[in-house]
């Protein structure tokens, strides 16, 4: 079984894997109808009778397509076809919908890795982190409260990027309303990113006695000199010994540091 580290580039690969030789001819006949309009790829992909070489071809147009217009109408469609193609169709779609990152999908994708049942519901989180940004960030923290996605959640934490991450992080990190295995994925995601800017939200979460232990952890690996008022309020607000003595030691390493 492949780790989570590597089902992405497994997406990649069977989306530009060329197709099996003796389909080819079928592949590329169909791929020109798509490229010249004479042929629908949403159609196609909607009709169950579809051969997989037409399928894939009519992926490949859409990818082609979203690439240039990630927010057009088409977009919409693709998304749309996540909850009703076959698995190895939706994981070349999911394949292209991150490649083109299109942000618009967030909620169809998210909803795909929610489904206990869903075959591709690890790619379908790991996708999402792709193309969702900031807004991808409490829809994966959400999700990794099932256990059997706890690890692909907090890998595809690890590789959200764009405006507002950070932000988003902070932010679930410190809301109470949020389960703590959700919140404990964004603190193990930070240290993975080496996120330093959550240092300070961590200084707070450490008074949590279910959030203690994480945080502690992430605030060994994250905190820096600039965090070192927080960390003197944080250990005089923690009530665990251990913790306690734990912050005063990075203090001191910190401060013979600055």
């Amino acid at each position: 079984m492949l780790r989570p580290a590597l089902l992405l580039l497994a997406l990649a690969a069977a989306l530009t894997a060329e197709p099996a030789r003796k389909d080819h001819a079928k592949y590329a006949a169909a791929l020109k109808e798509f490229r010249s309009g004479k042929a629908a790829p949403v159609d196609a992909l909607r009709d169950k009778a579809s051969a997989p070489e037409v399928r894939r071809a009519a992926v490949d147009a859409l990818r082609e397509r979203l690439l240039d217009e990630p927010a057009g109408p088409l977009a919409k469609a693709a998304a749309g076809l996540l909850a009703e193609t076959d698995a190895d169709t939706a994981r070349l779609l999911l394949a292209a919908l991150a490649e083109a990152k299109v942000t618009s999908a967030a909620d169809a994708v998210a909803a795909l890795a929610g489904k206990a049942d869903s075959p591709v519901r690890v790619d379908a989180a790991l996708a999402l982190a792709e193309i969702g940004g900031a807004r991808a960030v409490p829809l994966l923290a959400i999700l990794a409260k099932d256990e059997t996605l706890a690890e692909a959640v907090t890998e595809a934490l690890g590789k959200t990027a764009g405006p507002g991450v950070t932000d988003a992080f902070i932010a679930g990190i410190k809301d109470k309303g949020l389960a703590s295995v959700s919140r404990t994925a964004l603190i193990r995601a930070s240290v993975t990113r080496n996120n330093r800017a959550v240092a300070a939200a961590l200084c707070e979460t450490v008074a949590e006695e279910d959030m203690r232990m994480e945080s502690q952890k992430g605030l060994l690996r994250l905190a820096t000199a600039a965090d070192l008022s927080a960390l003197r309020k944080a250990e005089q607000s923690v009530s665990n010994e251990a913790t306690k003595a734990a912050l005063g030691r990075l203090i001191k390493k910190l401060e013979t540091a600055k």
